[in-house]
């Protein structure tokens, strides 16, 4: 449900700053509409492609950090690890 809504806000969003040439590309002139749509589909992939990196460099080194806690004799939480909602009994 969120990431719908988060979705339906970024379409939003690309539809208003691009609303002059997609007014051209309506009319009939779809050349630089063309142009900008390709433009954006490249900066969508590169910043999407930096985002991937990014997370898998994190996730790599999260479940690296956790291996290696768990071969030097077992795994005990750290206080920033336990959610501070957790259940105290």
């Amino acid at each position: 449900m969120l990431g719908r809504l988060v979705m339906a806000a970024i379409a939003g969003a690309l539809v208003w700053k691009y609303r002059d040439s997609l007014r051209e590309y309506a009319k009939g002139n779809q050349a630089p509409a063309r142009e900008k749509l390709a433009d954006l589909l490249q900066t969508v992939q590169q910043r999407s492609e930096t985002l991937l990196d990014r997370t898998k460099e994190q996730i790599s080194t999260r479940l690296d950090t956790a291996q290696d806690r768990l071969r030097r004799g077992g795994f005990e939480p750290r206080q920033e690890d336990v959610p501070s909602s957790s259940f105290r009994g």
